[in-house]
């Protein structure tokens, strides 16, 4: 038999194109490409590749088109993730992105959300919450997360909540009110803390407490902050060598906060371990292409944190 998995994550699964131009173009007008590179990400790959390479058992729950690359399959299955939910849509495409950026640093994004529009009716990927402790809920149709949800709490699944940017336009009170309730953890940057209080009304980041039950949010180079009913932890900011692209930060955290809880470590802790992953992620560019392994993180942890 399999051994059980600690953590299964939603969401999704991304080609991630990340185009140099020398501006931004007017529109009906041309412009000449600088650099272009495929990456691999989405804030599910993502996630699920970097709590493997950190000793996470780990599924990944997802949808791609039966063009999803084969390189990007095996750097999951390399890594240690459980790929028995990665759904194939049949007729779709993978979900895709095409970031432009200029010199100046202003960017726009095209996004195709592909396989992942037909998730909302799709049939419940069980085995991601069946088989883990953990239920991670990140981006992706509210409806189908409201029936992950309610699988897992008839399972007693402890669940994370995690919308990132989508919180800002796909979620509606209703939705989102239920699944922060049936969640323990809700993790979110400092915008979408804000957008979380106005979904549910609330003055404060501690009235979130009246729906989950730790509100982790993330604060850029200011480090992080843990709220529980009980606690209230500033996490510092583990400096990296170099910043490259924060893009893709966010999901780093968040695989050394499930890393730190695997291995029992309390939230104060689990914060440390998180802001050091992320520390790795930001000095390359693209958000898969420096996942550091636990050994280094704890040595980075230890060094620039009261580990």
């Amino acid at each position: 038999m399999a051994l059980k998995n600690f953590l299964g994550v939603f969401g999704h699964v991304v080609l991630d194109h990340i185009i140099s131009v020398p501006k931004l173009p007017e529109p009906n007008t041309s412009i000449q490409i600088l650099h272009s590179q495929r990456y691999f990400g989405g804030t599910g790959g993502n996630l699920a590749r970097s709590a493997a390479r950190l000793g996470v058992r780990t599924s990944l729950a997802s949808f791609v088109g039966p063009d999803f690359p084969a390189d990007y399959r095996e750097a999951l299955r390399r890594d240690g993730v459980d790929l028995r939910d990665l759904r194939v849509v049949r007729p779709g495409t993978t979900p895709t992105a095409w970031n432009f950026s200029d010199r100046h640093g202003n960017q726009i994004a095209l996004v195709d959300q592909g396989a992942m529009k037909k998730a909302a009716v799709a049939p419940l990927h069980r085995h991601s919450v069946k088989d883990v402790d953990l239920v991670h809920i990140g981006t992706g149709p509210p409806a189908y997360y409201l029936r992950v949800a309610d699988l897992a709490k008839d399972l007693d699944r402890t669940i994370a909540f995690d919308p990132s940017q989508e919180i800002h336009y796909v979620y509606r009170q209703g939705a989102f009110r239920r699944l922060l309730k049936a969640s323990t953890y809700f993790f979110g940057n400092e915008a979408e803390i804000e957008a979380a209080k106005r979904l549910v009304r609330a003055t404060s980041t501690a009235d979130l407490l009246q729906y989950a039950d730790v509100i982790i949010a993330t604060q850029g180079s200011r480090g992080s902050l843990i709220v529980s009913r009980s606690l209230r932890i500033r996490i510092p900011r583990v400096r990296p060598d170099r910043v490259v692209d924060v893009t893709g930060a966010g999901d780093a955290y968040r695989a050394g906060f499930y890393a730190g809880l695997f291995r029992g470590y309390d939230l104060r802790r689990c914060g440390i371990v998180a802001s050091a992953t992320a520390s790795f992620v930001v000095e390359a560019r693209g958000t898969q292409t420096q996942l550091p392994r636990w050994p280094h993180v704890i040595r980075r942890a230890r060094r620039h944190a009261s580990f």
